[in-house]
């Protein structure tokens, strides 16, 4: 199947050589002739599996390898699973095959389930939109019907406690586990991680909602969404440790467990926002680096220049791409890796509504990203170190380009089919 994927080239051979390690095990996983249509492998390796977690976390990178059709066909097999049966659940690990992998569904009322995985699956389709143009990722009508499902029936189902936030019951079993957290599945009501993805499940659906020009449920989804925000920032903040608090008790008080994944959740989805308690999170957070498994850590580069801690981001993804890694064949290793390279080092992202590209260089040489999948199209970057910037749109839109620099940001128009340059 031939597919338009980026390419990368720098005067950094490390950066080259970790690119194309991660290119090559990347497209090792993928299946083109899969009996249940296109898709690549995102779970435990030698499953032939895709699970909701691992897709959400390696889709961008996919998005860079050009693995469009593998994208939308693992996101619509999600999106088309939900059902009451299983309480407004979907499948949360489903085989190239189609069908839900055995070691993890026994039967709709027997399967294991994370509960933030919906609103991981919502918050993901509205970034590949970003990145596709394709509206299909929110607005086809199983995506619709997941986004309000999921709003109006799976939130209802799984807040018991009616705090609007989904929360745990033990008895629930292996069936409603409401973290990420796998290591400690008892014992607590609502996590941190499951907190944080609602919250950008809420923007997403408000963006859904806007396009079909229900502006009032668009303004409700957001106003559910500040909500959230406020009561994680205002209750969930560990003032003592200068750090957010990960799992809330039944009875209202806080458990002072940290782990590695929840710690990291709020930071990538943005519901924190203040500069103290940003950098109070990511102290604790590094504590953590030695103990973190490899899945995790996999987030870290992407995470870091995100936060533009450029340094200590060059790092950790040199040591996840180094030959002797260990794990490293774990598919989120290296997908995370190429979106973490292309979208964080290099500093590329967009907003198809508003046809923004944006760029950020944290580059200490030269480095050239060519054929980066845009909007049915391609753009072309070139960083010269953080002093000189230079596009080419082949998106098929004219685009406003937004330069970020270390003395600032710069923004201007870039006519489709056009080349462009910035300098600090």
């Amino acid at each position: 199947m031939n597919r338009q994927s980026a390419k990368f080239t720098s005067d950094n051979e490390r950066l080259c050589k970790g690119f194309e390690w991660a290119k090559a095990q990347a497209e090792a996983f993928v299946r083109d002739e899969a009996l249940g249509g296109p898709c690549y492998e995102a779970s435990l390796p030698g499953r032939d599996s895709f699970c909701m977690r691992d897709y959400s976390h390696q889709s961008v990178g996919a998005h860079c390898l050009g693995l469009f059709e593998h994208n939308k066909n693992m996101m619509r097999a999600f999106t088309d699973g939900i059902s009451e049966s299983k309480d407004w659940c979907t499948f949360w690990e489903i085989t190239s095959e189609g069908k839900p992998t055995p070691v993890d569904y026994t039967s709709d009322s027997d399967f294991w389930y994370n509960l933030p995985s919906n609103f991981d699956i919502m918050d993901t389709a509205s970034r590949l939109y970003d990145l596709t143009g394709d509206s299909g990722y929110i607005l086809s009508p199983s995506a619709v019907n997941f986004f309000k499902i999921t709003l109006e029936k799976y939130i209802p189902k799984w807040d018991r406690d009616g705090d609007g936030i989904v929360d745990r019951v033990d008895s629930d079993g292996r069936r409603g586990i409401a973290s990420y957290e796998e290591a400690g599945t008892t014992g607590y009501a609502s996590a941190s991680d499951a907190l944080a993805l609602e919250y950008s499940a809420f923007i997403a659906a408000a963006r859904m909602f806007s396009l079909k020009d229900d502006l009032e449920k668009a303004a409700d989804c957001l106003k559910k969404a500040k909500r959230l925000h406020d009561i994680f920032t205002n209750e969930w903040w560990f003032s003592k440790e200068q750090r957010f608090y990960e799992f809330r008790n039944a009875d209202g008080s806080f458990n002072p467990k940290r782990s590695d994944g929840n710690l990291m959740t709020p930071l990538r989805t943005g519901i924190i926002t203040d500069s103290r308690q940003i950098e109070g999170q990511f102290r604790s957070l590094m504590e953590f680096e030695e103990a973190m498994i490899v899945e995790i850590r996999s987030y870290m580069p992407m995470l870091l220049w995100k936060y533009g801690k450029d340094d200590e981001a060059m790092r950790v993804w040199l040591k996840m791409t180094d030959e002797n890694y260990q794990r490293r064949e774990y598919p989120e290793v290296s997908y995370a890796a190429i979106e973490a390279l292309l979208c964080g080092y290099m500093g590329i992202s967009a907003n198809f509504d508003r046809r923004v590209l944006k760029t950020r260089s944290a580059c200490s040489e030269t480095s050239r990203v060519t054929c980066f999948p845009l909007w049915n199209g391609s753009v072309d970057v070139c960083h010269e170190k953080r002093e000189k910037t230079v596009i080419t749109n082949r998106s098929g839109y004219d685009l406003t380009w937004v330069a970020e620099f270390p003395s600032g940001t710069k923004t201007i128009t870039v006519e489709k089919g056009k080349t462009a340059e910035l300098r600090a």
